[in-house]
């Protein structure tokens, strides 16, 4: 199995954003927010750079 990379959905009208790291290679839209909970404005995919990956990696971690 080949883990997707983390990526961040970013909101451009307020700043908001969230990393995302899938769990595995299965496409799965349940956890997947399309529009800002903030604003309700559409959210645009961007990679996550290394230290948005690594804190992300560790609030999955403390979910479980």
């Amino acid at each position: 199995m080949i883990r997707p990379m983390p990526f961040k959905k970013v909101c451009k009208k307020c700043g908001y954003s969230k990393v995302i790291v899938p769990k595995s290679d299965v496409m799965s839209f349940n956890g997947e927010i399309f529009s800002c909970p903030k604003c309700k404005e559409p959210l645009q995919r961007k990679n996550a750079n290394a230290l948005e990956i690594a804190f992300g990696t560790i609030l999955n971690a403390f979910k479980r």
